[in-house]
């Protein structure tokens, strides 16, 4: 009988060893888990009366831009695009306080009229409707937020005709009110961290602070947050959270300044920021991640480059690696193409093809 050294014996363990220690620790191990990654190249579309967009979203056969706040007030702050040739349709939003003006535009909300879409205005604190097929750029309708919903700060209109939104101080991530702003319900709570028990409500929701998002139909909510690596799914038919950590597992690097209700968290500057977008197809969530430091930012205008593919489960599907930065998508999965606001000098939309193989036939 052949003996077997020792030396045969423990090369054996270790080799073991290191193959039984190759688990995933996240979803976003896309080699341990075998799952696809695209490399993606896009063409670049540039508009002369864009100046400084932010956010690109979609309704119907249009694409829609908004500017960040910032700019000249004289300038719309809101652009509209067709799809099919990517050519300039119109102008929307006057910038000020008055009726049927936005002092900025910070959140697209794609109502439920075929013709119209909203948009939320967190410096004047009211939502404010649009008309596809006018050229008038002040608002056809708007909701001012009564006091009761002052602490609200991002929300979305329901079918219900409530508003479902993000609150600050809340113990609950999310809440629904009517439109007196009477408390209807809260949906989820902040869990609370171990090591970090002088976290309150306030500093969980900062911590966790990120793009709140809806499909169209209003039946799938995203919480993205920028700080910590962590997506939400809120499915509002069943009241669910589906919650998605990584890519990085732990927390950012922060302290608490000031205390009681003027405490607030102060971010390393060295951290790099989390998931930047999120984007909704037919069949998947499109979520646009960073992981670039504010100084990174600033020497390369590189924001974000890489973008996860979800189902509405929290299941991973693919990795899609782009070639250029963007810092805003939208998706049509009808015509296959991802939409993105560049971080160049001279911002336009980088269009990128869907990989064939995440098109459902």
């Amino acid at each position: 009988m052949k003996k077997i050294s020792p030396l045969s014996i423990l090369a054996f363990f270790l080799l073991n060893l290191s193959c039984t220690s190759e688990k995933p620790r996240s979803l976003f191990d896309f080699a341990l888990n075998n799952l696809p990654e695209f490399s993606l190249i896009s063409e670049k579309f540039y508009f002369q009366e864009v100046i400084n967009p932010m956010l690109i979203k979609q309704k119907g056969d249009f694409l829609v831009l908004m500017e960040i706040y910032r700019i000249p007030p004289e300038k719309p702050l809101i652009h509209i695009i067709r799809k099919n040739n990517l050519s300039y349709y119109s102008a929307k939003g006057v910038t000020g306080f008055g009726p049927n003006e936005i002092a900025n535009a910070e959140l697209f909300d794609p109502g439920f009229d075929e013709n119209t879409f909203w948009i939320y205005s967190s410096r004047s604190k009211r939502m404010a409707e649009f008309s596809l097929l006018d050229t008038n750029r002040l608002s056809i309708s708007e909701f001012r937020q009564p006091e009761d919903m002052y602490m609200i700060y991002n929300m979305f209109y329901t079918k219900d005709t409530t508003f479902l939104g993000i609150s600050a101080n809340d113990p609950h991530k999310l809440i629904e009110v009517d439109s007196k702003g009477k408390w209807i319900n809260g949906y989820g709570t902040w869990e609370k961290i171990p090591e970090r028990s002088d976290l309150d409500d306030y500093l969980l929701g900062e911590l966790n602070k990120g793009w709140f998002r809806a499909n169209d139909a209003k039946t799938i909510f995203v919480k993205a947050s920028i700080f910590r690596d962590r997506i939400e799914i809120f499915d509002y038919q069943t009241k669910e959270f589906v919650i998605v950590d990584g890519p990085r597992l732990e927390l950012p690097k922060f302290e608490i300044s000031g205390s009681g209700a003027n405490s607030a968290l102060i971010f390393n500057p060295n951290e790099p920021y989390g998931h930047r977008d999120v984007a909704f197809g037919d069949s998947y969530i499109y979520d646009l991640y960073g992981g670039y430091n504010e100084m990174q930012i600033r020497q390369t205008n590189v924001i974000a480059k890489t973008i996860f593919v979800l189902t509405a489960k929290g299941e991973m599907v693919a990795k899609l690696n782009l070639d250029r930065s963007v810092r805003s998508i939208s998706v049509d999965e009808s015509l296959g193409k991802i939409y993105g606001i560049t971080t160049d000098e001279d911002p336009g939309i980088a269009v990128f093809d869907i990989p064939k193989e995440l098109l459902k036939k």
